[in-house]
């Protein structure tokens, strides 16, 4: 617990300092309204102040009131800073919050578990307290936030089809009834004979020719079409135990105008997505964070998330449709792809990335 708070204080001093000390560390920190996003150690932070009650019985009474509207203060500060945060390139926790009912309670809940960094605590000469916040970005809240930001990506679910109207029935009418023509009457008799019909004359049958049996040519054979080409297969990876020895590994992102965001993806030039992975547990990235981000490469490697032996590996541009994802060039995605796989650090998320 005293790392943790000498972390943290450390982590203030540098967001609240003069810039100049800020610069030295490498670290990237974003300032959000009250407070700070440290995207170096994954933190935010915010500052609160209260102010005595008038109708405190007694002085005891009037700080303990004034330390809890000083708390209150400053983790509603540190709620705006965690709607700052940038999910990934598009979107922020607020864009998440606003639309879902059980992000923005999970997040209301998330904030209340805010520590006050007491070393911090200022007395003011009027009587106010000044307090300082700060939470780890990661845990639940995060595994909440990684689920939603996956299924963005993915696409709502196609809503269900409406069903088709139905039509009236056609109604059968009787067929109309036709009037039956009138019987002629019988001609008055005469006294003339009825004429004989005429003899018919008898039918000549001509000769006929038998017809030739009609002969059928069997279809013509037209060429088949070319069957498509084989996808190649894809090498199974490696053993992890034959791999080389790294412990990490340290993506260069300087001149790509990366912003830091929670959900980053690695991929090759053909898209496929070397980092996050199936392979990466759900609770781990939610347990570590994806990644980590520093200013300086020397920072970055000396950094403990990656280890005493990181592997370092330069991006080489930002993926249009989504910039908070890296794309390696060939040769760099070959030095990445053995290791996108369980059983290497990848799988334990021991991912710096360094930017400008």
């Amino acid at each position: 617990m005293k790392a943790i708070i000498w972390g943290i204080l450390g982590f203030f001093f540098l967001a609240f300092g003069p810039g100049p000390a800020r610069a030295q560390t490498g670290e990237v920190i974003e300032r959000v309204g009250h407070g700070v996003i440290n995207w170096s150690q994954g933190i935010i932070m915010a500052k609160g102040s209260g102010s005595p009650p008038k109708d405190s019985r007694n002085l005891a009474q009037a700080r303990l009131m004034t330390e809890r509207a000083a708390l209150s203060d400053a983790r509603r500060n540190l709620l705006e800073v965690l709607k700052g945060v940038r999910v990934d390139s598009a979107t922020r926790v607020e864009n998440f919050v606003t639309k879902d009912d059980q992000i923005r309670l999970q997040a209301e809940g998330f904030i209340q578990g805010s520590v006050e960094v007491r070393r911090l605590r200022k007395y003011l000469s009027d009587g106010a307290i000044e307090v300082t916040v700060a939470i780890d970005l990661s845990g639940d809240f995060l595994s909440l936030l990684l689920s939603a930001s996956e299924d963005l990506r993915k696409g709502a679910s196609p809503s269900t089809a409406p069903a088709p109207e139905a039509k009236p029935e056609k109604r059968v009418l009787p067929p109309p009834s036709i009037p039956a023509e009138p019987t002629p009457k019988p001609a008055p008799p005469s006294g003339k004979k009825p004429e004989s019909p005429p003899t018919p004359s008898p039918t000549v049958l001509k000769e006929v020719k038998p017809v030739a049996p009609l002969t059928v040519s069997p279809p013509e054979k037209r060429p088949e079409p070319p069957s498509p080409p084989a996808k190649p297969v894809e090498k199974p990876l490696p053993d992890p135990a034959t791999l080389p020895p790294f412990t990490g590994v340290v993506i260069d992102a300087r001149g790509l105008k990366m912003r830091p965001a929670l959900v980053i993806r690695i991929l090759n030039e053909a898209g496929k997505e070397l980092y996050r992975g199936e392979y990466v547990p759900q609770d781990q990235a939610a347990r570590n964070g994806l990644a980590l981000f520093a200013r300086d490469l020397t920072a970055a490697q000396t950094n403990p998330r990656v280890g005493k032996n990181p592997l370092t590996i330069k991006g080489s541009k930002l993926d249009p449709a989504s910039p908070s994802d890296i794309v390696l060039g060939p040769g760099e995605s070959q030095k990445m792809a053995p290791f996108a796989q369980k059983g290497t650090f990848l799988e334990e998320c021991r991912v710096m990335i360094v930017l400008d």
